[in-house]
């Protein structure tokens, strides 16, 4: 299981390999059948579906809106920072399981991609973006997992109920069978919904880290051009041509899967401010020292949610403009009048960005991240001044 992490068998990755731990992610949560036992996995992926992505905004906050008078201002913004978390997860898992054949179709591409390198040193960095990708996955599991650990330990050192959803007839404060049963019910569904989020959450990361990788290899590739005393003026000429169809490649794999990302990352941009408003006021004025470990760790979960995303979009205009200065610095001063026209139509070609929105309004990049962090720290200084939250402590 943890050979691509590890980095083992690398002579036999490529770039596909990159979604190998996120698709068997899709796996677990109900969205990727596998080759057998259709029925039993149908059955499970329905019960999944059911109470993760149909019912789990129902379900996170009838529960603390109805003991709302029983719990304290603590528990209740426990309760309220995840459930701002799972109202986006409805959108984002139906949009990524309508989208699964979507993102499986840029496979064969990146195989055809990857067959135009040979080189020792573009090999190796195709296999490096496989285990990176894998890496992604993985990193986000462990630290979703964390949270859910320290969320379920500080509910049973504090006696009350990590969550407090809404489970019909039953009230954890009346009896111990009932509280065990509510401990219960509430990891479950948070193990779950966190598997949702892990992959709603990681795989924007991955595919921009895939293009990436490609845009790289591509300026490797063309800073080459006419630098080979083997190859004739021909067959450079041939090469140039295949660079600028490889880049054609590129740019039809961005707008495979730039219309699914754009639709997830604005729903978790549209709740994140709130979410981290919320966190860091439960954090700073009402957590005790367990809740306040369990809600640091979802603070640091909240800021993952899109941040390797607009690193990776951010980092993929720099690896775009290096392009373009690669295409400048071959040698295409000793190649002919033919090649240097072509040349000049790649350079203009290379000039458009390849630009990753949110619903084509919000850039994703870290400008934006950092944007939603400042407001949200904005929000939560603003409510310390005015005083509410010693006045709801008192």
């Amino acid at each position: 299981m943890f050979d691509l992490i590890k980095g083992r068998e690398r002579a036999l990755l490529a770039s596909r390999h990159a979604v190998i731990y996120l698709f068997n992610t899709f796996r677990f949560v109900g969205f990727n059948p596998p080759a057998q036992c259709h029925f039993f996995y149908f059955l499970y992926s329905s019960i999944i579906t059911l109470f993760i992505v149909l019912l789990s905004p129902l379900i996170f906050n009838v529960g603390w809106i109805r003991d709302r008078n029983i719990l304290s201002i603590m528990e209740i913004l426990n309760c309220v920072q995840a459930a701002l978390n799972v109202i986006g997860v409805p959108v984002k898992s139906i949009t990524l399981a309508l989208s699964l054949d979507r993102l499986r179709s840029i496979e064969p591409l990146l195989m055809k991609l990857d067959a135009r390198y040979t080189a020792p040193e573009d090999m190796a960095r195709i296999r490096s973006s496989a285990i990176t990708g894998n890496r992604i996955v993985f990193g986000f599991i462990v630290s979703y997992m964390m949270y859910a650990v320290l969320t379920i330990m500080s509910a049973l050192l504090g006696g009350h109920a990590p969550l407090t959803l809404w489970i019909p007839y039953v009230d954890w404060h009346r009896s111990m069978w009932e509280y065990w049963l509510q401990v219960s019910f509430d990891s479950l569904m948070l193990f779950y919904t966190l598997f949702h989020q892990i992959v709603n959450d990681s795989y924007p990361a991955v595919y921009i880290y895939i293009i990436r990788t490609q845009v790289q290899l591509l300026a490797s590739r063309v800073r080459r051009l006419g630098t080979m005393a083997h190859k004739g003026k021909d067959a450079t000429y041939h090469e140039l041509q295949e660079c600028i169809i490889t880049h054609q490649e590129i740019l039809r794999l961005v707008s495979t899967v730039e219309p699914v990302i754009s639709v997830t990352m604005f729903v978790q941009f549209f709740i994140a401010a709130a979410i981290l408003g919320t966190t860091m006021i439960n954090i700073f004025i009402f957590a005790d020292a367990t809740s306040r470990i369990a809600s640091v760790t979802y603070l640091f979960c909240v800021v993952l949610q899109t941040s390797p995303a607009c690193y990776y979009a951010t980092h993929l205009q720099s690896d775009c403009e290096q392009l373009t200065l690669s295409i400048f610095h071959c040698n295409w001063m000793t190649q002919g009048k033919r090649f240097n026209k072509l040349l000049i139509y790649f350079l203009q070609r290379s000039q458009a960005e390849m630009p990753l929105f949110a619903m084509k309004l919000v850039p994703i990049n870290l400008a934006t991240s950092v944007s939603i962090a400042k407001f949200s720290f904005t929000l939560y200084t603003f409510i310390q001044k005015m005083g509410v939250g010693k006045n709801l402590k008192n």
